[in-house]
């Protein structure tokens, strides 16, 4: 006959068995914030969505950009020299649930973009680990990076990932990489 300190060791042996380790990235929940016109960068989103499950945000507007590259790009250069802000169309959900948010927009004339601005002015993401993904035809990141710092003073700006647009689809792997390093930290 077991003794009772042997049958409720028994037990406690049993459920400390059962407790599965506890890791940062079991405690973390993402989502996918993306601001795209031609999909490059929402290509970028797919794929971040493909290697995390975190569900994908598009940021759509109430009044979109012309078609026309020329049209757009300049009404653009106007917008950002003028910190303008684009009305956006897409019901953004309460993201205090959310430790991880990927970021991902093209830098235009100096910067991100503006709808993404608009995002950022709206919801600084305080206390939140943002990853920042750009794309732009040809400059650096750098003043895309500067403005997510400027935006989201209270969150931790992560390593971000940067790709030419006549890159994207050749930027796969580099971006896995990035991926599975911005899931470790």
């Amino acid at each position: 006959m077991l003794k009772r300190r042997q049958v409720i060791g028994t037990v406690f042996s049993a459920a400390a068995l059962s407790i599965l380790p506890v890791s940062a990235q079991n405690l973390r929940k993402g989502i996918i914030v993306v601001y795209s016109r031609t999909g490059n960068t929402f290509g970028l989103a797919q794929r971040i969505h493909e290697k995390t499950g975190y569900p994908i945000l598009r940021l759509q507007l109430v009044k979109p950009y012309a078609e026309n590259y020329n049209d757009m790009t300049y009404l653009a250069r106007d917008e950002i020299r003028s910190d303008a802000r684009r009305e956006i169309a897409t019901k953004i959900p309460d993201l205090s649930g959310y430790t991880d948010i990927y970021v991902g927009g093209p830098y235009w004339w100096g910067g991100l973009d503006v709808p993404m601005r608009t995002f950022l002015k709206d919801h600084p993401l305080e206390g939140k680990r943002i990853h920042p993904f750009i794309t732009s035809g040809s400059s650096s990141p750098r003043g895309a990076i500067e403005d997510i710092r400027r935006l989201c003073p209270k969150a931790t700006i992560e390593p971000h990932f940067y790709s030419s647009n006549s890159e994207v689809s050749s930027a796969l792997n580099n971006l896995d990489k990035w991926i599975e390093e911005s899931l470790k930290g």
